[in-house]
């Protein structure tokens, strides 16, 4: 039976902490030191704002016992428990570089406008991220839209409306993603990894140091490490 990936974990979680009561479907496949949570699946599941929601809320469960977590993009399908060992195997050291990264940390999300005034936004399903999944996923074109992310983050763009706040938020701010955005009022996106629990104490410094002028900064988060999730060529 085909299976669907939720998330690739290291240090895999206890069995005291990942039951079957907490986690119901779900079972570990591990290959080495990393583990992927998956679930049995008949069918790929049908795009919308409550798959979605579903997908974000196994991960976020996973998150809260896996120190080290890497989340899947929503519909990734696999035919069997020895193709994923396969690809774990196959991507071993991406991975593992990765969730080295992750480890003990969490999301924030910056977006940059081209407007005036700062705004801070607790994140959550349904607040200033539609999803909580926009960083990996674009409800209208998810494949493309996957895919130029990841071709602008390797480029490594660069993002000079962000200097004034890069020196307020280095003391919390582990390591950054960048994109850039071609169309709309939307400059910027930054990912900024922080250690878990560190929301608030980002937001903090984020009120009291305002954005570049004529530009306006949306944070969100805290969430799980969707857009430090590496590229894996076939």
């Amino acid at each position: 039976m085909p299976l669907c990936v939720y998330a690739i974990v290291g240090r895999r979680p206890s069995r005291r902490t990942f039951t079957r009561a907490n986690f119901p479907r779900m079972r570990l496949v591990t290959a080495g030191p990393v583990s992927a949570v998956v679930a049995d699946c008949d069918a790929k599941t049908p795009l919308t704002a409550r798959a979605l929601r579903a997908h974000d809320a196994v991960v976020r469960r996973v998150a809260r016992v896996a120190p080290a977590i890497l989340p899947a993009r929503f519909g990734t399908i696999v035919e069997s428990e020895a193709s994923v060992v396969g690809l774990i195997e196959r991507w071993s050291a991406d991975l593992c570089e990765a969730l080295a990264l992750v480890d003990g940390r969490e999301q924030m999300t910056l977006r940059v406008f081209g407007a005036v005034a700062t705004t801070v936004d607790s994140g959550g399903i349904g607040k200033t991220d539609k999803t909580g999944l926009d960083e990996v996923l674009d409800a209208d074109h998810p494949g493309t839209s996957y895919l130029l992310r990841r071709a602008h983050e390797q480029a490594a763009p660069a993002a000079p409306e962000l200097e004034r706040l890069r020196a307020v938020l280095a003391p919390i701010v582990t390591a950054e993603r960048i994109v850039r955005h071609d169309q709309g009022p939307l400059i910027l996106t930054a990912y900024h990894l922080i250690p878990r629990g560190g929301a608030a104490a980002y937001l903090r410094l984020l009120r009291r140091h305002p954005a570049e002028p004529g530009s306006r900064v949306v944070a969100s988060g805290p969430w799980p490490p969707y857009g430090f999730v590496p590229e894996l060529r076939q």
